[in-house]
């Protein structure tokens, strides 16, 4: 940094404005051009020099105070009531204000979930396929169609689409004091076994299976029941262990052939194989049951293991208290569910534009053992070698995200806006390569592995390293590891390889994890093997741990704190003629009492002349004082030039010299009202400007409309509201609303409609713009409501086939003026639009009208019901009707069904009712209630005519049901259902995952699919289970099952008689050809069926509400404003008629 010089120069190099010699210099200079025959003296004893020098001088004081700091020129008489605010009403926003934004990329998003108290790490991972449903598109007969099931025929090939925009995030937990890893369903205990030698450490490590996909209704209860784990309100549990064995399918406790004494045999013979048990919980008082599956590893001494005994073993597995396993187990679950939550508020309170999250979990662990011969040097410390050599394979499998003070990133160099890059965060600050070192990894590689051992102090040589991954029962995964590669770069495994010497493959989406307890190091001194202490090597781990932990911090400072200004009086103002020598006599003293009248009248003529100067002087220390006033967003300023009110008590003698010049009178001359709207809209134009933003388009548009005097006035008024909200209208402009938590609150929109308002200077569109989101309208199961096909012009697949992907609707009110009346302010509205919309996102604008039904007897159906009769109908006589006659016959008949329309549509007129059955129920309310007869019209109406009549009004009274009132029907439609789809979670439905759990659990035997080679698997990601043929038998049973509820839905949307209460009828279920080769226990359907029924039965409505919102958002249509027309002379139509963008009739 720059040290200031510690001595005042002698002659300071000063700005002209502050130089007086040189004003002196140049104003001399002037007066020897103009007036250099006629003035000859420039000495001070002049008076002409006196007062140039006079002016001089206040000139370089009006110099001084605008070179001060801006801080101080714009710093309040009177201190801001908010420290953190200390310029009130001034576009001056905090860093973590104007620099943060609403999350916007995956690393934004990763950032806003560390940031979670609950949450050590994070990844965002963009789905490529549909979470749960795909549909299938097709060029039909009637055009592009879409459906569940691929059709058997089909001119061209079904394409199968899944909407894109989805996201998957996964949780790394932090650690938990007392349930530990909570990233893991794993229990680990210790345990002391005691026999005739002495007492024997054991460790349990107990895996629970997955159950909340299999058995939600279990699964629920045995996280809600509270009273009951917790010995309370008269609840309690029993816990009973009712099968263990080293299979699945073998209950050692249950085995008649052997006795106490065989069952310790078999223990002690399974020792180092996977145990399986099996727990039942009773629930008090209510006596509901809950069946828990397990996997048990017991670790430990072979002293340990000869005394341990089944019964020993299963009192420590059937301990109900709160240090049981099955409760702390519980305990976990709970935590884990906690976190998932607040995860899921945070990213729905945050959610971009037409983007959703279909899953939010805790990741899958994968554990991986490592094994290696360390040759340390002699004067090693081992335990530490030990401890480092943990802390490196931790370190390689899951980098930490460390977060950092914003002191520290400014110590480091780093720029504000890459401090302030992305969300706003509570617990300090990350930087971007750590979040791109801490990636999920694929690959294992030992070789890297290695390098970070070598790198550790004392380390001599590393041989021998392995690494060999677990899966979530604890057994060792085969066929996973160092493959060789075939020539197209596909890795080929061995089946039977059994660990890793050189790449490590790891499951799809899973976190790598030291699995210590299975992890073996032998370390050698001088070619001599020794072993660490377990105890202090562990306490040496932690330590490690601690030392490199950096932990949240949400008390540090987060912003930069705005400079402060000190108020230096910057408006006092010294009269320029109290600086001249009291023998002028026009200081404070004046002259004496003993002064000629020749000479007082000489000293008024001068304080007179010098008066102009006094108030030009004192009106430009005025402009300085109020330099915070001409970037203000106080819509009360008004006033860009500022005049200083002079007096008797500023300058003496001033009453004697000025009479009848007040305040208002001097502001005016200095500014006009519209010299003061320019002037200010183009000091609101520069603060714009600093935001890269732009009114002038729309400044002229509202010139033209409003005039030029109300233009300017409403300008600076949507200029100010801009600029005061531009922090919230910047930062949340991709910003989606928050659809699971109270939808339809006002408050609760996305950030785009506050922007749009605001741009088009008219705030009340804020309460009546809705944007549609198309993604949030995908189906959500199999069966749910589809998006109805639309093509322009020939069928094709390509891009019509996914109405959901990067689509908006923005339904607009076209009534509302300007947008009704002038259609060049729609225009530019949709302009704006357009722009504001982020750029991968397409947006249909909908301007729709809400004008309900009233009767017109200039409706056009008029004209063509006369047309009609006139045409096909017959007076008494025989003769056809007259144009009058049929006309008026027309009106008779226009009436009769309007007064029976009109009574049936006012309590109807919001109900949303299907074309098909909307026209079934007019057709039977006409014909009940208008009859022919009661008309009295002298066109006979028979039967055949009639007809005709009546299908023609139903036609037009159909229309105007369906599309009157557009706006409000949507709305309501739209916020019904948003309402409703809020009380589902639908991250946690995951019908074919729970299908596929079901099937999984039911599994008796799968026989092998033929294969072609020698049967040698490859691929990328190498097989772990038999899930790919699971997940294609559950996904095609849910099909099957989906396409029968959507054609029962449709048939009752159809007919409108769907109700809340329907009940959904049985569906078929069978094993389809998807599921050959795979054998389930018998009433594996059954419990298929019972999961399908309940949540299909749950989900009628919400997918009725979804039908209608569909069918009415297909429906929308722009509303015109009428068009006039005039003979050809008329040229100043102020709407002609415009193809396209103007309605003809009304």
């Amino acid at each position: 940094m720059t040290r200031l010089p510690a001595t005042i120069a002698s002659k300071p190099a000063l700005p002209p404005e502050q130089d007086f010699y040189r004003l002196r210099r140049e104003g001399i200079g002037f007066i020897e051009q103009m007036a250099s025959r006629l003035w000859t003296d420039y000495n001070e004893s002049d008076s002409g020099i006196a007062i140039h020098e006079a002016l001089c001088y206040a000139i370089t004081d009006l110099g001084y105070r605008t070179g001060w700091d801006i801080r101080d020129l714009l710093a309040p008489a009177t201190p801001s009531g908010d420290p953190k605010h200390p310029f009130p009403n001034q576009p001056f926003f905090t860093a973590r204000t104007i620099l943060t934004v609403n999350p916007w990329t995956e690393s934004d998003f990763r950032r806003l979930l560390i940031d979670l108290e609950p949450v050590r790490n994070a990844w965002i991972v963009c789905k490529e396929c549909a979470c749960d449903t795909a549909y299938y598109a097709w060029c039909g007969d009637d055009g592009l169609a879409l459906s569940y099931r691929a059709p058997e025929l089909a001119r061209r090939t079904p394409l199968q689409v899944w909407p894109l925009g989805l996201y998957e995030a996964l949780l790394e937990l932090e650690a938990d004091p007392d349930a530990g890893d909570l990233n893991d369903r794993k229990i680990e205990a210790n345990a002391t076994v005691t026999d005739a030698a002495g007492s024997h450490q054991l460790t349990l490590e107990l895996r629970f299976e997955e159950m909340s996909l299999a058995d939600r209704d279990q699964w629920q209860l045995f996280l809600d029941s509270d009273d009951a784990f917790a010995g309370r309100n008269g609840g309690s549990i029993a816990l009973k262990l009712i099968r263990f064995g080293a299979t699945k399918s073998y209950d050692l406790l249950t085995d008649p052939t052997l006795d106490d004494q065989g069952r310790n045999e078999y223990l002690r013979g399974h020792w180092r194989t996977v145990f399986y048990p099996t727990f039942e919980i009773t629930l008090a008082p209510s006596g509901q049951k809950i069946v828990l599956h397990a996997a048990l590893r017991l670790l430990g001494t072979t002293a340990t293991r000869d005394a341990l005994t089944v019964s020993a073993l299963k009192a420590m597995l059937e301990e109900a208290s709160v240090n049981g396993l099955i409760q702390r187990y519980r305990r976990k679950e709970h935590l884990k569910s906690a976190a998932v939550a607040l995860a899921k508020t945070e990213l729905m309170a945050h959610r971009n534009l037409d983007e959703d999250y279909c899953r939010v979990q805790v990741i899958e662990i994968e554990e991986v053992a490592a094994c290696a011969d360390v040759e340390v040097a002699p004067d090693a410390d081992i335990e530490l070698v030990q401890a480092r050599i943990w802390f490196e394979i931790e370190q390689y499998f899951n980098p930490p995200v460390p977060f950092y003070t914003l002191q520290e990133l400014l110590d480091q160099g780093v720029p504000v806006e890459e401090i302030f890059n992305g969300p706003e965060l509570a617990s300090g600050f990350l930087r971007q390569q750590d979040l791109d070192a801490a990636v999920l990894r694929s690959v294992l590689c030992v070789s890297d592995l290695i390098n970070r051992l070598m790198d550790i102090d004392g380390v001599i040589a590393v041989n021998q390293v392995q690494l060999t991954a677990y899966d979530s029962e604890g057994n060792a995964i085969k066929g996973v590891y160092d493959p060789v590669f075939s020539s197209d770069g596909k890795p080929i495994f061995d089946p039977g390889k059994a660990s890793a010497n050189w790449l490590l493959y790891l499951s799809s989406q899973h976190l790598p994890r030291l699995y210590r307890n299975a992890s073996r190091f032998l370390f050698y001194k001088n070619g001599l093997p020794f072993l660490p202490r377990m105890d202090e090597a562990l306490d040496t781990l932690t330590l490690l741990r601690g030392e490199a932990e950096r932990l949240k911090n949400p008390g540090a400072a987060d912003d930069l704190d705005i400079p402060t200004g000190t108020y230096r009086e910057p408006e006092e103002y010294f009269p320029v003629q109290y600086s001249f020598p009291l023998t002028y006599g026009i200081g404070p003293d004046q002259l004496s009492t003993t002064a000629s009248a020749r000479r007082r009248a000489q000293a008024r003529q001068m304080k007179a002349y010098l008066m102009v100067f006094e108030q030009i002087l004192a009106d430009a220390f005025a402009q300085v004082a109020h330099t915070a006033d001409l970037f203000s967003l106080d819509p009360a300023v008004n006033r860009t030039y500022f005049a200083a009110h002079l007096d008797e008590t500023m300058i003496q003698g001033y009453s004697e010299l000025v009479t009848g010049l007040t305040q208002p009178l001097l502001e005016g001359m200095l500014e006009t009202v519209q010299e003061f709207r320019q002037r200010r809209n183009r000091f609101l134009d520069h603060l714009l400007a600093r935001f890269g933003e732009d009114f002038s388009e729309y400044g002229l548009l509202l010139v033209k409309v409003l005039g030029q005097d109300i233009a300017l006035d409403q300008l600076i008024k949507d200029k100010i509201a801009f600029l005061a909200d531009y922090p919230r209208i910047s930062h949340d402009r991709g910003k989606a609303f928050d659809y699971q938590h109270d939808p339809c609150n006002p408050d609760n929109q996305p950030g785009l409609r506050r922007r749009i308002t605001l741009l088009l200077g008219y705030p009340e569109l804020d309460q009546r713009m809705i944007v549609v989101e198309h993604l949030l309208l995908r189906p959500k199961f199999p069966g749910d409501a589809l998006y109805p096909a639309c093509t322009e012009g020939a069928c094709n697949t390509c891009g019509a086939e996914d109405p959901y992907s990067f689509r908006l609707t923005l339904v607009m009110p076209g009534w509302l003026d300007p947008f009704h009346t002038d259609l060049e302010m729609r225009g530019y509205a949709d302009r704006v639009i357009q722009q504001e919309v982020p750029a991968h996102l397409v947006a249909k604008i909908c301007w729709v009208g809400n004008d309900g039904y009233v009767e017109d007897p200039c409706d056009p159906v008029l004209g063509k019901l006369a047309t009609l009769l006139e045409r096909d109908g017959h007076k008494a006589d025989g003769l056809p009707p007259g144009a009058d006659e049929a006309c008026a016959c027309a009106i008779l008949i226009y009436r009769e069904f309007s007064r029976v329309f009109q009574t049936w549509y006012q309590d109807k007129f919001l109900q949303h009712f299907h074309a098909d059955a909307l026209k079934m129920e007019l057709e039977l309310l006409f014909d009940a209630q208008v009859k022919p007869e009661q008309i009295a019209c002298v066109v006979l109406l028979p039967f055949g005519l009639w007809s005709q009549v009546l299908a023609f009004m139903v036609e037009h009274f159909v229309n105007i049901a369906r599309y009157g009132w557009q706006y409000q029907r949507f709305q309501k439609a739209w916020c019904e259902w948003l309402t409703l789809n809020a009380t589902f979670d639908w991250m946690e439905e995951r019908l074919e995952e729970r299908v596929e759990a079901i099937l999984s659990r039911n599994l008796l035997s799968v026989v092998p699919l033929k294969t072609r080679g020698t049967g040698t698997w490859r691929s990328q990601s190498p097989p772990r289970s038999q899930s790919p043929r699971l997940c294609n038998c559950a996904r095609a049973i849910l099909t099957g099952f989906g396409m029968e509820f959507y054609q029962w839905l449709d048939g009752l949307f159809r007919s409108g008689s769907f109700t809340p209460d329907s009940k959904l009828r049985t569906f078929p279920i069978e094993l389809p050809p998807e599921c050959a080769g795979l054998t389930f226990q018998a009433g594996t359907l059954d419990q298929v069926r019972a999961l399908l029924e309940e949540r299909y039965q749950a989900y009628s409505e919400v997918s009725y509400r979804l039908r209608v919102v569909l069918d009415l958002l297909g429906a929308l249509s722009n509303s015109y404003p009428p068009a006039t027309l005039h003979d050809c002379d008329e040229g100043n139509d102020k709407n002609p008629v415009r193809l396209g963008t103007t309605a003809l009739g009304s």
